[in-house]
């Protein structure tokens, strides 16, 4: 799918979006001959709307493909017990600076939410699985916000380093941009990891101090731009799916 929000992302060409459209499996035969027909306005948009649903769709299967595959690794570790939350519970409120307060509040609730969330996903029925789904989805979720919030924190108890709250600018956009935002987001953060953690290799093999302190603050801004792409990801998403 990588062609698709290339094609998003490098400014719709027609023709070529055309071309994609064809090699789309079970695509719309009549539609494909409108498309070949003219190039104007309404087929334009057309395209854009037919090619962003199907990655859509893609990547929604993809998503729950992915939920299945992992579910039970994932759900497995979180504990029905709140006591069983381990080593984050050692960080106090008072150890962070105050704008900092409210992600830790919000990773022990995010902890306590999934611990609840589990015991009720224990005691479903084995014919819900449609119920079943959805708070796997929610444990999944939940999970990622929570990692969020414990990388800025370990960001700044390891580096004293305050990460930026990204400013929402998607309220506005429409859904096909929305959906186009939230592409480009999973690419630019795919980017960012190979950067990421090729110079946590460079890191390791560098041998004078000069060369250490340039990857080393390479490797902070990197962690920084990526917990702002995670987090923006994470809003998208919410608006994506009308939370």
């Amino acid at each position: 799918m990588e062609i698709i929000q290339n094609w998003f992302k490098n400014g719709c060409d027609y023709t070529s979006g055309v071309l994609i459209y064809k090699e789309l499996p079970k695509h719309n035969t009549m539609l494909l001959k409108n498309f070949q027909k003219k190039n104007n306005s309404f087929n334009s948009e057309k395209l854009k709307y037919e090619l962003n649903k199907f990655l859509e769709k893609y990547s929604q299967n993809l998503f729950i493909a992915e939920i299945k595959k992992e579910v039970t690794t994932v759900i497995n570790a979180v504990p029905e017990k709140v006591s069983e939350s381990g080593k984050k519970e050692a960080v106090l409120f008072h150890q962070l600076p105050e704008i900092l307060r409210p992600v830790l509040l919000e990773a022990n609730q995010l902890f306590k939410e999934n611990c609840l969330l589990k015991v009720n996903l224990n005691e479903l029925p084995p014919h819900a699985e449609k119920a079943a789904l959805e708070l796997q989805i929610k444990i999944h979720n939940n999970i990622r916000k929570n990692e969020l919030c414990w990388r800025k924190i370990d960001l700044y108890l390891e580096k004293r380093i305050i990460p930026e709250t990204p400013k929402s600018e998607f309220d506005d956009l429409t859904p096909e941009g929305k959906l186009r935002t939230q592409q480009l987001l999973y690419a630019s953060i795919s980017k960012l990891n190979t950067r990421l953690k090729a110079n946590r290799e460079k890191l390791k093999t560098a041998e004078y101090v000069s060369i250490k302190t340039k990857i080393e603050r390479e490797i902070s801004k990197q962690e920084q731009n990526l917990l702002q792409k995670d987090e923006q990801l994470i809003i998208i998403s919410n608006l994506i799916d009308g939370n």
